[in-house]
């Protein structure tokens, strides 16, 4: 596949470059694959791997006609008005569709982008990921507005299907305005003996947040989230996540950290046994910096076998006074000491992250702290 193959309408701008670099963004030529859209249409897609192939989701209905049966197949329309509403319009849907063949190893990262220019814009987004039999991918992706966009409406579905042995890292960041209202709805099916990583970063202001995110993991895959979630005072939060262990030998561990400076965030989380030797845990853990914010963490655990092996740990409290007195005797004043506990309380571990992106990640998270996001 030629770069000309893969490349659509103009070139982004240097102000969306700037936006977008924010969040992870590369240029394309050092990665694997990329795709951008900006309010209601793809403004970039291209691959630079024979393996993977990335266009508009309406080209890829009339190329392959395997993908119609993709569409809403993990998702159900009828869960709710949004979804109705999404479901509407899949006669001219908005969205990226990549495609990484079986047995691709793909040693640059594919990143995929999401931008709203317009304020006060309502956009809808579906996306499509297969990731083939025995395939090894990194991913990185990203959402973000420009300084003048405050208010706005963001929905986005993410459905993605990772092949038999496959191997898939990723990490998303989020950079929205402080006014605006996402609402985003992820399903994952992995399958038998595949492994993967996911890395969440969300520490910009926002008005209200949902995050509905469900995995349903086959036999012998593995698998292991990250979320870092930072609620500055007027933002929402709500995750729903739900993994279900579908066959024997499933595996999966949840790690969520999640600090409020005066925010709302609400995770509730459930992780279902569905077969037999299976094993799950679920970690939420919270930071409460003032007492106008407030943190809810509601893990649950269902086992449906006998030999299935769940478990989980939950925390919400205040920074640790010792901790900090000791920080402060080292010569540091107390906001500094204060920004450092955070900073450590959210960190994701470094070889979850990519190279190139921890240091930005590092950044985010000072920034997010001392209220510059």
């Amino acid at each position: 596949m030629t770069q000309a193959d893969t490349t659509m309408a103009a070139e982004l701008s240097a102000e969306e470059e700037a936006i977008l670099k924010e969040v992870g963004y590369s240029d394309p030529t050092s990665r694997g694959a990329t795709t951008v859209l900006v309010d209601h249409a793809l403004r970039l897609t291209r691959s630079e791997h024979e393996g993977v192939e990335v266009m508009s989701i309406q080209d890829a209905l009339m190329r392959y006609d395997w993908v119609q049966d993709l569409m809403f197949s993990l998702v159900e329309p009828d869960e709710n008005e949004l979804l109705r509403q999404a479901s509407e319009l899949l006669q001219d849907p908005i969205g990226h569709f990549l495609y990484v063949h079986p047995g691709a190893k793909v040693s640059a990262p594919l990143q995929s982008f999401t931008v709203m220019e317009r304020p006060q814009e309502r956009q809808f987004t579906h996306n499509i990921t297969v990731i083939g039999e025995g395939a090894d991918v990194e991913m990185i992706s990203g959402s973000a507005v420009p300084a003048r966009v405050h208010a706005g409406h963001h929905v986005s579905i993410e459905e993605a299907f990772i092949g038999k042995g496959a191997r898939c890292r990723s990490i998303s960041i989020e950079h929205w305005g402080s006014r605006m209202s996402v609402d985003s709805y992820a399903r994952t099916k992995v399958d038998d003996g595949a492994e993967v990583t996911t890395n969440q970063i969300m520490l910009s202001s926002i008005k209200r947040s949902v995050s509905d995110t469900q995995m349903f993991i086959g036999a012998d895959a593995r698998c292991s989230d990250q979320a870092i979630i930072f609620a500055p005072s007027g933002t929402e939060r709500v995750f729903n996540t739900q993994t279900t262990l579908l066959a024997p030998g499933a595996r999966s561990e949840s790690i969520a950290r999640m600090v409020s400076a005066g925010g709302t965030i609400t995770n509730n989380a459930l992780l279902i046994g569905a077969a037999e030797h299976t094993n799950g845990f679920l970690g939420c853990d919270g930071l409460l910096l003032s007492s106008d914010g407030e943190i809810t963490a509601t893990p649950a655990l269902r086992a449906k076998s006998a030999e299935a092996v769940l478990s989980h740990e939950a925390s919400v409290g205040m920074i640790d006074r010792d901790k900090l007195t000791y920080l402060m005797a080292s010569g540091l004043s107390e906001d500094r000491a204060r920004d450092l506990i955070v900073q450590g309380f959210l960190s994701l571990k470094d070889d979850y992250i990519p190279a190139g992106l921890r240091q930005r990640v590092t950044e985010m998270i000072a920034s997010a702290q001392s209220g510059g996001m």
